[in-house]
């Protein structure tokens, strides 16, 4: 009986390596990249090579309807191929190349998606952007891109990017609104029930009344304003007194910068300088 034991253990250690050592097969991995040959391909390739952000030009609903709490209503659409360069174009001017490179690794989406279109039905995207946790989309790819003729519609199609991208990175949590700025509020006031320009001066709010108003798009505001406007422009349009007579939107712009320096290791407000 003991001999009959000390083979079956053998046997049992010997089937034992043998599965240690068999190699478990490779998953098959998804290529989302590169999505055809073409001259832009080349630079959607360097993106995700330095970032790991896919910037998809073909993508299904699933990549822009869903998050990890939402569901959206309405659609985006595949990028018309004609006006993919100019909006890849716009995306390296107006965030990869313009944000710096610390705030770009600690920001970048896992997704950008151009689109053609987003909208519902015939209504069409006021912006054109939409942000989720995980993605930037840009429904600029069709030929609503080459109508934008005046410098005030370019100026705001570039504005809008730049506050999109702001929105994702702090849906995403790489953003966070600072303490100071939470409790900024003077009391008695309440973004729910702000309305006139009076009460925005007096609370020191640059973003414009409506029921998005909060204390994210608050701060997102002068982050905005910041980053596409010069100082110059913002102490002019804010700070003079007869506009901030509690002087907070000086107060609020100082938490910002601190907040940034701390950060991100630099001044928002030198990208607005050169915007």
């Amino acid at each position: 009986m003991r001999i009959y034991f000390l083979i079956l253990s053998a046997t049992i250690l010997i089937a034992c390596n043998k599965e240690a050592a068999l190699t478990p097969s490779t998953p098959a991995t998804v290529n989302l990249l590169p999505q055809g040959n073409s001259s832009y391909d080349d630079s959607i390739m360097a993106c995700y090579n330095q970032y790991k952000t896919y910037i998809l030009y073909r993508f299904t609903q699933g990549d822009y309807g869903y998050g990890y709490i939402i569901r959206k209503a309405d659609s985006a659409f595949n990028a018309n191929p004609v006006y993919i360069s100019p909006v890849l174009r716009a995306v390296y001017d107006n965030i990869i190349n313009f944000f710096p490179e610390p705030f770009l690794k600690r920001t970048m989406p896992y997704k950008i998606l151009l689109a053609s279109y987003i909208g519902a039905g015939a209504t069409r995207s006021v912006t054109g952007y939409d942000a989720t946790h995980a993605s930037l989309t840009i429904g600029w790819a069709d030929s609503t891109l080459m109508q934008l003729a005046t410098p005030a519609q370019l100026k705001a199609f570039r504005v809008n990017m730049v506050r999109a991208y702001l929105d994702r990175a702090y849906r995403a949590t790489s953003l966070h609104v600072p303490n100071e700025f939470l409790i900024s509020m003077p009391a008695g006031y309440d973004y729910l029930t702000i309305n006139t320009t009076l009460q925005k001066n007096q609370c020191g709010i640059i973003e414009p009344v409506g029921p998005n108003l909060n204390v994210t798009t608050d701060f997102l505001g002068y982050l905005q304003a910041m980053m596409t406007r010069p100082k110059a422009e913002i102490e002019n349009a804010y700070f003079r007194p007869a506009i901030d007579s509690k002087g907070l939107f000086k107060r609020k712009y100082g938490i910002v910068v601190n907040y940034f320096k701390s950060e991100f290791g630099f001044d928002p407000q030198e990208l607005g300088n050169k915007f």
